[in-house]
């Protein structure tokens, strides 16, 4: 009863039921205007328009085949359906706010480094050509002079967070998917009011969906109370629209421009496994100190243009701080409002460029044909191609999406191991030893095509070695999987697994 009543008091519950009721009235609106007002063909043609959009449209294909497949199935109401949810477009006040950020951005004379970019052909012949990919479609560079810090354990983050926090003297700028009341989130924020009492800029942002059952309602709005500037992104609306899917999933702390951490890791009690909800949490977080973190500081400032009104003078933002040089250092963003999924094409072309191995952490194993293909090219050319997912799930459905991927991943010479202690939620990607991705993005369609995300490429780094050793660590705590433990048996169960993978891009 107690956890029943729990689910009744919840945003989130009550968020699904109302967008749940919208949906059928829109539906029942729409059967009973085309079959008792005559409106079949004005709402047949629409759907047409929407197939014909949809197959003219600069998406990856499986995202584009869902929509066609949806359309195709109810043409009286698919083409309502794509109109009211399928647009991927910034409104004009948010275009004409970016185009105003790009027009201030700081020039090279502004930094007191140099981006690495121009050495890194010479220094990284196997890997610049990823570097330059990343450079071209974020405008973000590679960087040296640039300390990091890996983080193996949870709990060893927030201490870290705590003590930078106290040695903030100009400003604090926060962006996370999720921030929880409790034990850690508290401490965090008794040591920012004492900043914004010294006169530091603290701002932050968080998720509204993300955060919707760790903090209260306008919880932003207790945040400015305090002298912290804060904005919930995307705030929850009890009416569909086309930007309910669109989530901020980054994970920055940014202290002075000079020190930031980034991974997996969230604001909440459980995260340091002081809560333990899906037993032991898998997690990782990187510290950097030194040039790569204007990187951090241009996406979080870019997305502060889209949430707040400011006119920051960007050159007063640029890192100060000298460090020694771990390597070459590549933070770089992702977002839904362009045609590409940066992410992912980092993912494939670390793949494809494997040679001996490439291993993977992800709490979500659900790719689509070009990364699947990619996954078994590798793993049938002899590559020891290696995916570590939760054993415990934190979602029931999508780990049924998951597991029904390993099948065809397994056949190929994927090796699959679940994690057995608890959930794995690190997103990392390892290579030969000479590559290595940690950041934010899962490999799910979520992620690559509506999430607002960010990631690091490793090059030459000590963080590449401290990858491989988690990966050991890992692989120890384990089990492998073979086809006959994860194939279901019964026609239903079957039909609901291939149900959910159809749909797979709504997860």
């Amino acid at each position: 009863m107690r956890k029943i009543l729990s689910i009744l008091t919840r945003r989130l519950f009550w968020f699904a039921v109302f967008i749940a009721v919208q949906f059928l009235f829109l539906l029942y609106i729409v059967l009973w205007a085309s079959y008792e007002k005559g409106f079949f063909i004005a709402f047949y043609m629409l759907s047409i328009i929407s197939l014909f959009a949809v197959f003219t449209r600069s998406e990856k294909p499986a995202y584009k085949l869902v929509w066609m497949f949806l359309i195709g199935i109810i043409p009286v109401f698919g083409g309502v359906l794509y109109v009211l949810m399928a647009n991927k477009k910034p409104g004009y006040f948010s275009r004409k706010k970016m185009q105003k950020f790009l027009k201030s951005l700081p020039d090279e004379s502004s930094f007191p480094e140099r981006s690495a970019d121009k050495v890194l052909d010479s220094a990284e012949p196997g890997y610049s050509h990823i570097s330059r990919y990343i450079k071209n479609t974020t405008g973000l560079p590679a960087w040296g002079n640039t300390e990091c810090t890996y983080f193996y354990y949870n709990e060893e983050f927030f201490l870290d967070v705590l003590s930078e926090i106290r040695k903030a003297e100009r400003f604090i700028f926060i962006e996370y998917f999720i921030i929880g009341e409790g034990k850690w989130w508290s401490r965090i924020l008794e040591e920012l009011k004492k900043k914004v009492e010294e006169g530091v800029d603290v701002r932050l942002i968080y998720d509204d969906m993300g955060s919707i059952n760790s903090v209260p309602n306008r919880y932003d709005h207790t945040l400015c109370s305090y002298g912290i500037k804060a904005v919930a992104f995307n705030r929850v609306k009890l009416h569909i629209n086309p930007r309910l899917n669109f989530r901020d999933h980054r994970k920055i702390f940014d202290i002075d421009g000079n020190v930031c951490y980034t991974g997996g890791l969230n604001l909440a009690d459980e995260y340091a496994n002081d809560e333990i909800r899906f037993g032991y949490w898998k997690d990782n977080a990187v510290k950097f100190k030194g040039a790569a973190v204007w990187n951090f500081t241009y996406m979080f400032l870019e997305m502060w243009t889209g949430v707040w009104d400011s006119n920051d003078n960007l050159a007063s933002f640029v890192p100060t701080a000298s460090a020694s040089s771990d390597g070459f250092i590549q933070p770089f963003g992702d977002n839904p409002f362009d045609d590409r999924c940066t992410a992912e094409d980092v993912y494939i072309q670390i793949i494809a460029n494997a040679k001996r191995y490439v291993w993977i952490t992800t709490p979500y194993l659900v790719p689509d044909d070009q990364m699947m293909g990619a996954l078994k090219i590798a793993a049938e050319s002899g590559v020891d191609v290696r995916i570590i997912t939760p054993h415990i799930p934190d979602k029931k459905t999508v780990f049924e999406v998951s597991r029904s991927n390993y099948i065809p991943l397994l056949k190929a010479g994927v090796k699959i191991y679940e994690y057995m202690p608890g959930f794995m939620h690190s997103k990392t990607f390892i290579a030969d030893d000479e590559a290595a991705v940690v950041g934010t993005t899962n490999i799910d369609y979520r992620s690559f095509y509506l999430h607002f995300e960010l990631s690091v490429l490793f090059l030459s780094s000590s963080v590449i070695n401290s990858v491989k050793e988690d990966f050991e660590k890992t692989f120890e705590l384990s089990a492998a999987v073979d086809e006959a433990s994860v194939t279901v048996h019964g026609p239903i169960r079957r039909f609901i697994r291939y149900f959910l993978r159809l749909f797979s891009p709504a997860f």
